[in-house]
């Protein structure tokens, strides 16, 4: 594994076995792999719209490297050193007469995303793909074609047997012919439209689609499973996340990225998969690991200045629903508790098919801010539409926040950012004028100042930005005023970080990718009586959660003496930084209001319950100053029910309340390089 950002490398035993799947690949490829090859950096040109091979089983993938090397006879290339493919279990005589039996018995209408046979099941093989049928009979392939799903009836498109001209509407399937009357494609007829044949799958009438029971139709939030640590059902790994024999499309975004692990987790002989990473900055670090897949595609997001590329939501098309995955962990084993040290949280959803694939459903508010993220990052227009033939009504009781690289102005600002939190906030029906407590679990924290904080507290209460804006005191240049307004936030706010000594003590021993600058907090203007040790409920672990949990307590009326506690949180990808949530300013020279975000990042916001409990219990005592290591911190209440709430709605990873953070000491914050 590569290291990144102080990413673990694993053992020479996975070094070995990449480097005997890099020789597997090679050997499929046709190429020469104990041979360098020209140029030493691959440059494959990866697109979905192209199938990978001609009528004749000739690859039409372009490289870099000599045309001789890619034209090579595959005898030829079985002739190389024969203990290779001994070592490899690759006989390739008998592959070849396998893949051209296959070929002779394949009917023309081959699906691009068909289960290769199980004789060609093997990871490190690309599924044979027939593209004569397939090319005649629709043009083009686009992403909308695989997100789509498959209608009843063929419909014909306005460019039929043009290679050129895009296919527009709902878009034909790969591997359909107007010519025949139906074609079989995983063992099921698909109707034509000169045929009104219906399918018989699971003994479906005509006009009705199979109806598959959705692992979490109405959302649910979940741990990331770790090894070592025992599962009490609100945990889920990354195999019961992709499940990857059903996948046919996913859409993947990361900061951080083991490809030779994202490898291991899906099938790119049956799975397309569109990579998202930031450009340019990321882009020069992306690897040509997976360059030999033409079922890949690398997407460079824009980055529009400096910042980052963080979020991390994934987009996995099945047969019949939609799954939408909002995390925050990276595309690398550690974070996906492969390595029993780190654990991280994330959001999940499943949206079905609509019944009719010619009617475009109504968008939730969700759909709507996800949609626009989406096309902020420039993927593909046909792929965005499609996600419209999905019923997003079990969306509505969430919001998608998100924050995009650059700078947005009037409209557009109200959406991103911390303004875009507030906004969802407020349509949710969740703000209040009242005072909230507000609990923030980052495993990154920025250069935090009190305007920060406020702009986050006053979003959590339904706050567009403007009384943040509004409030901000005037001080003289490269300094912040005094900011009456910043201590009640101060008050009511918790940032859950972890201690040098939880590091210490922690099964990992260190913490390469949970990041602080010790400038920062010994900056004057950083509130550090806001800090918590941050300690995992599973012993041992550190947290890469970014999480806000508020919680809003007001007189029961209907139960004197008692309160009723009600709140939200927000799982996302976003830690406690400037660069991930914004600033919000009014230009001098425009008079517009401008939010300048400089990272990419995504979350959803999760509605809690309500619970009652006694007064007594609901408000934190008075404050007791304790002095520690020359800090003076306030006396945190031992047990409070009022989390309660959110039981049944989004896990609590950390103990709350976390003891405060001290200035020196064990008890000071773990800081980037360690200790």
């Amino acid at each position: 594994m590569a290291s990144h950002n102080g990413a673990r490398i694993d053992d020479v035993e996975d070094i070995s076995d990449d480097e005997a799947l890099r020789v597997a690949i090679a050997l499929s490829l046709g190429q020469d792999p104990f041979k360098p090859q020209a140029g030493g950096k691959s440059s494959a040109t990866i697109d979905l719209t192209q199938d990978d091979e001609d009528d004749d089983g000739k690859s039409t993938v372009h490289r870099d490297t000599k045309s001789s090397q890619l034209s090579k006879p595959a005898s030829t290339t079985s002739a190389q050193p024969s203990s290779a493919s001994a070592l490899f279990g690759l006989d390739r005589k008998k592959m070849e007469e396998e893949r051209l039996a296959r070929l002779k018995n394949k009917r023309p209408a081959s699906s691009a995303l068909e289960s290769p046979s199980p004789t060609t099941a093997r990871p490190h093989q690309r599924s044979k793909m027939s593209t004569n049928s397939y090319h005649n009979a629709t043009g083009t392939q686009t992403i909308a074609d695989v997100l789509l799903p498959e209608s009843d009836e063929d419909e014909t498109a306005s460019s039929q047997g043009s290679n050129s001209s895009p296919v527009t509407g709902r878009m034909v399937k790969a591997g359909k012919q107007q010519a025949k009357p139906s074609e079989s494609r995983n063992g099921k007829v698909v109707a034509t439209a000169a045929n009104a044949e219906r399918s018989s799958m699971a003994g479906t009438t005509s006009g009705s689609r199979p109806k598959t029971e959705l692992p979490f139709p109405q959302g649910a939030v979940r741990k990331t499973w770790v090894r070592g640590q025992a599962r009490k059902g609100d945990d889920i790994t990354i195999e019961e996340v992709f499940q990857k024999d059903k996948l046919q499309l996913a859409v993947l975004s990361t900061f951080i990225l083991d490809e030779a692990w994202l490898f291991d987790k899906l099938d790119l002989t049956k799975t397309k998969l569109i990579l998202c990473r930031g450009a340019p900055n990321q882009g020069e670090q992306l690897s040509n690991w997976l360059d030999g897949f033409p079922t890949v595609r690398k997407h460079l997001v824009p980055m529009n200045g400096s910042g980052c590329m963080h979020s991390k939501l994934q987009l996995l098309k099945y047969e019949d629903y939609l799954r939408i995955v909002v995390p925050s962990a990276n595309l690398v084993g550690f974070d996906w508790g492969e390595t029993g040290d780190m654990e991280n949280i994330l959001f999940i959803i499943d949206l079905p098919l609509l019944d009719d694939p010619d009617v475009t459903g109504e968008l939730t508010s969700f759909g709507e801010e996800l949609l626009y993220f989406l096309k902020a990052k420039q993927l593909d227009d046909g792929l965005i539409k499609s996600l419209k033939k999905y019923d997003w009504m079990e969306t509505r009781r969430y919001g998608f926040v998100h924050s995009i690289a650059a700078s947005h102005f009037d409209d557009e600002a109200w959406r991103t950012g911390y303004c875009g939190l507030g906004r969802s906030v407020r349509a949710l029906g969740l703000g209040t004028t009242k005072t909230i407590d507000m609990d923030v679990v980052a495993a990154s924290l920025g250069s935090i100042k009190d305007s920060l904080l406020k702009s986050l507290y006053y979003a959590c209460q339904g706050d567009t930005g403007i009384k943040e804006l509004e409030s901000r005191p005037v001080g003289k240049k490269g300094q912040e005023a005094p900011d009456p307004g910043a201590v009640e936030v101060r008050k009511h706010t918790r940032v859950y970080f972890p201690s040098k000594h939880t590091v210490r003590t922690s099964i990992a021993k260190n913490a390469g990718t949970i990041c602080f600058q010790k400038q920062w907090f010994e900056a004057p203007t950083f509130p550090r009586e806001v800090l918590r040790d941050c300690v995992s409920t599973r012993p041992g672990m550190l947290m890469h959660n970014k999480t806000i949990f508020v919680r809003r307590t007001e007189e029961s009326k209907n139960e004197p003496g008692k309160t009723v506690v009600s709140g939200f949180a927000y799982v996302g990808s976003a830690n406690l930084s400037e660069s991930a949530w914004g600033r919000l300013i009014k230009d001098r020279s425009t008079k517009k209001f401008k939010i300048t975000c400089r990272n990419w990042e995504c979350g959803v916001i999760v509605p809690a319950g309500t619970t009652t409990v006694a007064d007594s219990l609901s408000t934190v005592p008075a404050e007791k100053q304790e002095e520690e290591s020359g800090a003076v911190m306030p006396r945190e209440l031992e047990d409070d029910p009022s989390w309660g709430v959110f039981e049944g709605h989004v896990p609590i990873p950390m103990r709350v309340p976390g003891s405060p953070l001290a200035s020196t000491g064990s008890k000071s914050p773990f800081f980037f390089g360690g200790f």
